[in-house]
């Protein structure tokens, strides 16, 4: 087993990890998906609930609980994959895929990598105007050039710099959770005006469910990204089971923590920026501590967002060396963040939904993939690809992204929310299922690493 080098420049790619190169403890991961979730834009999802979609405090966070536990679970699930395989997450959908239908999911998550990256900057660069009284730009400028360079170098700085951002975020946040309770001190009533807009009180439970599952589930396809260094672990079974409890326990407590804070302030505030989340009753003492706070968990998401963006690029293909590639997804990262500024509420909700979209019935195909190891009954073409894009087009009707988009049930049926996710996974995983087989002599793989062989 290797030793960590935090400092040396990855090199790997996207080839299997072997034996001599497997290092790395699973409790490391409970550090890293809580300090990846302790910062502003978790808090910012949690304040659509109640600033956005009007829920009481009180049916928010039982909004923001149920949908984390489903997400945890699942983006735990995800993190023993990369044990399994020894591979990043992205690569391993060949098997199910098909290699030239893994594309256009590994071409969605790597937008998903960098538009994260834009998400989580423009936060951070919001923050510190608000703080400092700084050009937003220059702002989100300084924080692109800090965050690609850490991810640049590659796997063991990440996992090495999220150690010590833990600690620090999380004794920030708790602070500010503390002023929170002290200056509001009662979970704020709903808000009819805005629960008008989708649906009353069951449209916007649902809403909040989807987007705060969507949160989650832009992690999960990341999630063997930070598992593959573990394959060669002496017992496997114990080492997923490790890995499948840090990393369900870091995502739970981290993302229900900083949503349901953001459900309370979100009541609290006219929210049409992230930095109304900064309102006047925070002491002034406390400015310095909240930016160095916001800019570190905005470096500490996104290393991870352009580092797993890099492996999706380079499952596409693209022929660069993974250094190389993180520069380039850098690049295209700060540029959404540029352009992406204004009117950013309603580009971020919009953004979850999109998430959820495509990676909704491509987790039913992942797990179903993996655990039964089946095979196509298509021939050439892949089963798995095939019912990934039907879950899609079938859950068009059920999109519910006003006013960009609203589909037929969900006009009819505003008080359903949006339920596209449910509909594209339950319609994928049957589709999935019909149109494969058990017998080994129809395919030529069905795992990851007869895919890689191919």
């Amino acid at each position: 087993m290797a030793e960590a080098k935090p400092l040396k420049l990855e090199s790997k790619g996207i080839k299997p990890v072997t034996a001599d190169e497997s290092h790395g403890k699973p409790r490391a991961l409970f550090g890293l998906w809580m300090a990846a979730n302790v910062e502003f834009a978790t808090i910012t999802t949690g304040a659509l609930a109640t600033g956005v979609f009007g829920l009481s405090a009180t049916d928010a966070i039982i909004a923001i609980v149920l949908g984390n536990v489903i997400g945890a679970v699942l983006l735990g699930l995800f993190s023993t994959l990369g044990v399994e395989y020894g591979l990043p997450q992205m690569i391993q959908g060949a098997a199910w895929f098909g290699r030239r239908g893994n594309k256009l999911p590994s071409f969605l998550n790597f937008f998903g990598g960098f538009s994260w990256f834009g998400v989580n900057t423009i936060i951070g660069g919001y923050a510190l105007q608000y703080m400092l009284h700084t050009p937003l730009i220059p702002d989100i400028l300084v924080l692109c050039a800090i965050q690609v360079a850490i991810a640049a170098v590659g796997h063991d700085l990440i996992h090495a710099a999220e150690k010590y951002f833990f600690y620090l975020l999380v004794v920030i946040f708790a602070l500010l959770t503390m002023i929170a309770a002290s200056h509001i001190g009662h979970l704020p009533a709903a808000q009819p005006k805005l629960l008008k807009n989708v649906g009353g009180t069951s449209g916007a439970f649902i809403l909040t469910l989807s987007v705060v599952v969507a949160y989650v589930l832009g992690w999960i396809p990341y999630s063997s990204d930070y598992t593959r260094y573990l394959s060669h672990a002496a017992d496997k079974d114990a080492t997923r089971r490790a890995v499948f409890v840090n990393a369900f326990a870091g995502t739970l407590i981290s993302c229900i923590w900083m949503e349901g804070l953001g459900a309370i302030i979100g009541a609290t505030v006219a929210l049409n920026k992230p930095s109304d989340l900064f309102t006047a009753w925070m002491p002034g003492w406390f400015h310095a501590p909240l930016i160095i706070a916001i800019v570190i968990g905005t470096i500490s998401a996104n290393i991870l967002n352009i580092y797993s963006a890099t492996l999706s690029s380079l499952a596409l293909g693209v022929r660069l060396r993974q250094w190389q590639a993180a520069l380039v997804c850098g690049v295209i990262g700060t540029t959404i963040s540029v352009l992406a500024a204004e009117n950013f509420i309603k580009n971020y909700e919009d953004f979850l939904f999109f998430l959820g979209y495509w990676t909704a019935p491509w987790v039913s195909v992942t797990l179903i993939g993996h655990f039964s190891r089946r095979h196509s009954r298509l021939g050439a073409v892949s089963a798995g690809f095939v019912a990934w894009l039907l879950g899609i087009a079938v859950s068009v009707p059920f999109f519910n992204q006003y006013p960009l988009f609203v589909g037929a049930f969900a006009a009819t049926h505003p008080a359903y929310g949006d339920i596209s996710f449910l509909v594209s996974a339950v319609v994928a995983g049957v589709a999935y299922v019909i149109l494969t087989t058990s017998n080994q002599t129809v395919a030529r793989y069905a795992t990851p690493q007869e895919a890689m062989r191919v």
